[in-house]
């Protein structure tokens, strides 16, 4: 090779936030999560920056002509797409573009298409800028995904959903879209009024044998309502430099987007990012070609090795990105027991829940790295599996199951300040309305316990007991066990929580998009949550307390006196809590 995709370099004195985040990284247990590469920058791009330092002035600095002449050059030589220097605006990065191209073409309240599973920033700058997340799930069949233009068509006819994000190549499937693909979508998306942001950051990463077409080039109408997102920052790992360059052809659409930048305060870029982007157009080309061939390679290797030690996990063709998709379903284990193996053999990748629900039980492995460092995670991925399938053999599999109607609720065996190792049928007449909900702390939990207090004696005049599940211990619960008529059950090392698949939200924005009690106190304008409790768990500054869970869902469960389950909801937003009519409803 021409340049370095062997070297395995030691980021863990540098900041890198891949490696922060994990709990062992070295150059042996190198993450392959969070999406940069685990290569030394090209050398002209080294050179550019030592330029820079040593000869500029290091103050505030507007792009040149040669910045946006290697745009330009680059646009239209790697990507058939003829473009103007006034087309272009600079923003510090492609999620900073995403929330301002949200502000940009739609309202407070609007809402905002996605197509689910995608990347989860997505949702993060709908919900910053106080929009609605709009989902239209990708149709997953024989293995494969496309496109729901049905249900696209539903949504954008809906006047309140003014805008749609569209990943193209698409994270985390790692598919390229094909025009005609495109062509449906921007139509449907131009019959309704409903604006296209296309995140394009991924646009060079094509593997061989496949072809990438900028969704602005597929007709005049895609030219006129569309913002393209790119960046030099996946292609080159220039993600630190904070560069990015937002191509909107429609002039009165330009307007808007630049003023919405000035709003937010974004008025120039580094002067070092300038100089990466220019060095990485004008004079990287090779070595780009040459990481496609590693990253192709590499992807073979995971195919082949799935293929030959666990056929039944699911490898996407890696069309595009540096973003392999596995469906790892076959396993058998939950998305939680699957990242905790992981985790335990020091195996960091990106869990597929990170991208909506729809992605439990699927991985996203990075590639971009080399190729010894897939080995050794991939023996190690053998290894966890091995031992975890020898230890199903001789002590059995751990029970987990979600409870739907018809079920069977099983060894539902709990503590409380009244009872000590009981078992659930043996306290039960004929029916028991079952509701796991959060540590007692909770104001959501206390509110929640009230409600249920306030029903008991309606449920009990129909023969119904009620048990509230509490993520707390029996020291907390016991004080309190007399403000309530039903029993609270402690649950603080969630046990039963495990045992019964009642997971937390998958995001902190999972957690609240599309929840009542979030959108009633947001309103129009997040910001209102400022100095709340819930701000502090969207942003992850909540205090850590050993056994709450500050993404816990909650779950109501009715049984009959065989233990049979006859009513079943689990929640998917923090206040996802259903009628009382309807538990009535399903109980009598």
């Amino acid at each position: 090779m021409k340049h370095d995709f062997t070297s395995i370099p030691d980021r863990s004195s540098f900041g890198a936030a891949k490696w922060n985040r994990a709990k062992n990284s070295s150059t042996e247990f190198v993450p392959l999560s969070v999406a940069d590469m685990e290569f030394p920058t090209a050398k002209p791009i080294r050179e550019a920056l030592k330029r820079i330092a040593e000869d500029a002035i290091l103050g505030y600095t507007d792009p040149t002509e040669a910045y946006f002449d290697a745009v330009m050059d680059w646009m239209k030589r790697r990507h058939d797409f003829e473009i103007k220097k006034e087309w272009i605006i600079q923003t510090p990065g492609i999620i900073t573009a995403l929330e301002m191209l949200v502000e940009a073409f739609t309202s407070p309240g609007d809402g905002v298409i996605i197509m689910s599973p995608v990347y989860y920033p997505f949702d993060m700058a709908v919900v910053a800028a106080s929009r609605k997340i709009v989902y239209c799930p990708l149709v997953h069949e024989n293995g494969e995904y496309r496109i729901d233009y049905s249900l696209l068509e539903k949504k954008a006819k809906d006047k309140n959903n003014t805008a749609l994000l569209f990943c193209n190549p698409h994270n985390p499937i790692g598919k390229v879209w094909s025009p005609e693909e495109m062509s449906k979508v921007v139509d449907i998306c131009c019959d309704n009024g409903v604006f296209i942001i296309d995140d394009e950051i991924h646009n060079d990463l094509i593997m061989p044998g496949y072809n990438h077409t900028v969704m602005a080039n597929v007709s005049e109408r895609a030219m006129n309502n569309i913002a393209v997102c790119t960046a030099p920052s996946k292609t080159f790992n220039l993600a630190g430099m904070q560069c990015s360059n937002i191509i909107i052809p429609n002039n009165e659409m330009r307007k808007r987007a630049i003023a919405c930048n000035w709003l937010d305060m974004q008025m120039h870029l580094n002067i070092f990012a300038y100089a990466a982007c220019t060095a990485a157009y004008n004079e990287c080309e090779d070595w780009l070609e040459e990481l496609l061939t590693v990253i192709a390679d590499n992807a073979k290797c995971v195919e082949d090795f799935m293929a030959e030690n666990f056929p039944g996990i699911k490898v996407y063709p890696l069309e595009g990105t540096y973003l392999q998709w596995l469906d790892m379903r076959a396993l058998g284990m939950t998305h939680v027991e699957l990242r905790e193996m992981l985790e335990g053999a020091n195996i960091y990748l990106d869990g597929g829940e990170m991208f909506g629900p729809l992605g439990r039980g699927f991985q996203r492995i990075n590639l971009a790295c080399a190729k010894e460092t897939l080995q050794k995670m991939l023996v190690r991925f053998k290894n966890a599996v091995e031992e975890k399938r020898r230890d199903w053999t001789e002590n059995g599999r751990p029970y987990r199951r979600t409870l739907s109607v018809g079920t069977a609720l099983d060894g539902f065996v709990y503590e409380s300040a009244k009872s000590t190792h009981c078992r659930l049928e043996d306290v039960v007449d004929k029916k028991a309305l079952i509701v796991f909900t959060r540590y007692y702390e909770c104001d959501l939990t206390q509110k929640l316990l009230a409600l249920l207090a306030a029903a008991y004696p309606g449920a009990k005049a129909m023969g119904c007991e009620i048990k509230a599940v509490v993520q707390s211990d029996i020291q907390t619960l016991a004080p309190v066990q007399g403000r309530y008529p039903f029993e609270l059950i402690a649950d603080k090392d969630r046990k039963l929580f495990d045992r019964y698949n009642v997971f937390e939200a998958d995001s902190a924005v999972n957690l609240i998009a599309g929840d009542k009690l979030f959108e009633s106190m947001v309103g129009k304008d997040i910001r209102r949550l400022i100095g709340s409790d819930l701000l502090d768990t969207i942003t992850g500054t909540a205090e850590t307390v050993e056994g709450r869970k500050p993404l816990q869902l909650c779950a109501f469960i009715g049984v009959d006196k065989d233990m049979r389950v006859i009513y079943s909801h689990y929640s998917r937003t923090l206040s996802d809590f259903p009628e009382i009519k309807e538990i009535i409803k399903a109980m009598i």
